[in-house]
């Protein structure tokens, strides 16, 4: 099951297990694997965050943009194909 947030941002969409890519930290040594990609949101603010997840779920990496669907166009781009997401 998908946690209902991360980092303390509400859960708003998210993707099955995949494998999205990898953030490098040289150009020969992996950080991370990506494994999930979700949408949240902070109650307190009015931009939503694409959100790069590991095996665990957990957050490594974020993108802040300024709607749903500039979330789900980034990770298109990140992707290299369309993405399907599942509504929280």
């Amino acid at each position: 099951m998908f946690p209902e947030q991360l980092d303390g941002a509400k859960v708003l969409y998210f993707t099955h297990k995949n494998e999205y890519g990898a953030i490098s930290c040289t150009a020969d040594e992996t950080a991370a694997h990506i494994k999930y990609l979700a949408i949240c949101k902070y109650t307190d603010s009015d931009k939503y965050c694409l959100f790069y997840c590991n095996e665990n779920k957990e957050v490594e990496t974020d993108d802040l943009w300024d709607s749903v669907s500039e979330c789900m166009n980034m990770a298109d781009s990140f992707c290299g194909r369309k993405i399907s997401w599942i509504k929280k």
